[in-house]
């Protein structure tokens, strides 16, 4: 019996730790107020989004939060990030956006740039749509592209999005002579917040992965 208590304890003790080290999902981020942004996007840290080995879907996620790098845009300032698009970049479908967390979306706006920084197209907010668990753009890269600019969309920070998930359950029951299918449904609902922080997922397919030669010297 002293044995059986004394496990109990241990377990009861590793149970309120797993709880007291659990991370709570993070609210929306309404406010933004850092000044000490830069003028210009900084090409030299992008992301790239070129993968070790060729691959039909390579993914990149960002957390985007305070101590993210900051540009003046727009009349304000805003978190960014920047990715370096693959060199070979004309087989590849690209989707940029927002990931839908418990709580709260990151407010995406999309810029492509070229080797320069200059603007070469952007996205307006009817082009974006939920695709599965990301707010988001696709695109094909043109051949002047090489960055994509990721900040916020300040227009959409605050709203909200409703979903509906709705789910099945079949049980099958059978009596010896016959079976027959016995379906339920669940519906789960969800709010969440366009927020100034959150997660970017970029996601790149590739139509061909063969391994490209290197380009001669």
């Amino acid at each position: 019996m002293q044995i059986k208590i004394l496990v109990s304890a241990a377990l009861g003790a590793g149970l309120t730790a797993a709880c007291a080290t659990a991370v709570p999902p993070a609210p929306p981020v309404l406010e933004y107020a850092r000044q000490d942004c830069d003028a210009a996007p900084n090409l030299a840290e992008a992301i790239s989004l070129t993968p070790e080995k060729e691959s039909q879907v390579h993914r990149v996620s960002t957390v985007v939060t305070s101590q993210t790098a900051c540009l003046k845009s727009g009349g304000g300032t805003s978190p960014y990030v920047v990715y370096a698009l693959p060199a070979d970049r004309g087989d590849k479908t690209v989707i940029v956006g927002g990931v839908l967390e418990a709580f709260r979306i990151f407010a995406p706006a999309i810029t492509l740039l070229d080797a320069q920084g200059q603007v070469t197209r952007s996205f307006a907010a009817d082009e974006f749509l939920y695709r599965g668990p990301v707010y988001s753009v696709q695109f094909r890269p043109r051949e002047t592209e090489a960055y994509i600019l990721v900040d916020v969309d300040r227009d959409r920070v605050g709203a909200g999005y409703d979903a509906i998930n709705v789910g099945t359950n079949t049980t099958t029951i059978s009596t010896g002579y016959y079976a027959s299918n016995w379906t339920t449904g669940t519906e789960n609902h969800s709010s969440r917040t366009f927020s100034w922080e959150g997660t970017v997922l970029v996601t790149v397919n590739d139509s061909d992965t063969e391994e490209k030669p290197a380009d001669p010297a």
